[in-house]
């Protein structure tokens, strides 16, 4: 038996499994199969499903071998007895993680009610295992609640860029249908208010979809700044070129599929002293597998920051919060309702986390007499893209610069 099992391994490596083993005529019969897909063993190998090796009881030492290159065909009941013991195997898995979760809520029945709830408003099990790990046995709920929302509130990543202080590219991507246009100009709006018109250019590649840059034109014009539409990275780059110290030039691009995603960065080839930085937008309604596949994809635009959208219309943010913990990009800006200035804010996280658990938050801000009169006059922004008349320059309004005719680019993101 002692050979047998060696001629074994030497032919299927050490992972095989002997399944069986019987005596025939004086021999000594071994049936063994291996794994599929194992990648430690040969093609020729892994499609021989058994082979058996045949040893005298009389002189193991000359126990016959197959000839190289030679192979038993698949038995077909032992392919169907390898599935079961698959099945069996993740039986087992199963029932022993299914018996240590109940010990373990067993001992900690606290921190098991606490893990409960945080699935409940969508938080992976994993991460809601996490989070209530560090319940302690003692503690009141109150206490545990509170312990774990400053947990998961210190966990949330946030970044506060310093490209809007002095000056620079910044280009937000992302997918469609998640606000990439609307968040371009309440950042613009931003920056005109702390450091005037003339600080901020607004620059569009997104030449492909329908009224993307009619809408920029209407805000452009009521905000009274500069819009430029360039088809491609390359005229991106010769203006930036002349661009001053201290001056924002705000990017939109068209918005891609997750599998379309170019390999090369927006930014690819530019000289180190220009400053630029690519914000990701992401909507918080898009569900968790999807929201990993644009994280993934997107990547390769090299995001430094991430802003997320549309809060006011996902029904459990726990969904997307377990997925922005895994990662390392931080949030900068969170938006939250239709209103173009009022609705958007830099991140705070503990108002994000009390939004994730579904807890009362604090009395929303007042805003100040220039942001409704903004909102006012800004009302119809949304909208431009489909009934707003062609800009008109008026006094007050900035110079809308058209360096190129609107067409289909060339280069869309990259």
């Amino acid at each position: 038996m002692r050979d047998a099992m060696r001629q074994v391994r030497e032919q299927q490596g050490e992972d095989a499994v002997i399944l069986s083993s019987r005596r025939v005529d004086g021999w000594l019969e071994v049936v063994a199969a291996l794994e599929d897909g194992d990648a430690g063993v040969s093609e020729r190998e892994q499609q021989a499903a058994v082979n058996a090796v045949h040893a005298p009881r009389e002189a193991p030492a000359s126990a016959s071998r197959p000839s190289p290159g030679s192979a038993w065909p698949a038995d077909p009941e032992l392919a169907a007895m390898r599935q079961e013991l698959r099945d069996l195997r993740s039986l087992l898995t199963r029932q022993h993680s299914d018996n240590e979760a109940a010990q373990w809520a067993a001992r900690h029945p606290l921190a098991a009610e606490c893990k409960a709830r945080l699935m409940d408003r969508g938080f992976s099990e994993s991460l809601a295992r996490s989070l209530a790990g560090s319940i302690l046995d003692d503690s009141t709920v109150e206490q545990a609640w509170e312990r774990l929302r400053a947990r998961l509130s210190g966990a949330i990543a946030t970044r506060h860029p310093d490209i809007l202080d002095e000056g620079g590219v910044l280009a937000l991507v992302g997918p469609t249908g998640v606000g990439k246009t609307t968040t371009l100009a309440r950042i613009a709006l931003r920056q005109i208010r702390r450091m005037g018109a003339d600080s901020v250019t607004l620059v569009t590649l997104d030449t492909q979809r329908i009224g993307a840059t009619r809408q920029l034109q209407a805000f452009a014009q009521m905000a009274g700044v500069s819009l430029r539409v360039l088809q491609s990275p390359r005229e991106l780059r010769d203006m930036t070129a002349r661009a001053e110290d201290g001056h924002l030039i705000l990017v939109d691009t068209a918005g891609q599929a997750p599998s379309a995603v170019g390999d090369e960065s927006l930014f690819a080839g530019w000289p180190d002293h220009v400053r630029r930085e690519s914000w990701l937008v992401v909507s918080a309604t898009t569900q968790a597998a999807a929201l990993r596949r644009v994280l993934d994809a997107f990547r390769k635009t090299e995001p430094s920051a991430l802003v997320l959208t549309k809060l006011d219309e996902a029904e459990q943010l726990g969904e997307t919060l377990s997925v922005l913990l895994d990662q390392h990009l931080g949030l900068t800006f969170v938006s939250d309702g239709q209103r173009i200035a009022e609705d958007f804010h830099r991140v705070e996280t503990g108002d994000l986390t009390r939004r994730a658990l579904g807890e009362e938050r604090g009395p929303a801000r007042r805003s100040s007499r220039d942001e409704r009169w903004t909102d006012a006059s800004l009302a119809e922004f949304s909208n431009a893209g489909r009934n707003a008349p062609s800009p008109r320059r008026t006094q007050d309004a900035g110079v809308l610069e058209m360096i190129h005719p609107v067409g289909k680019g060339r280069y869309a993101t990259h």
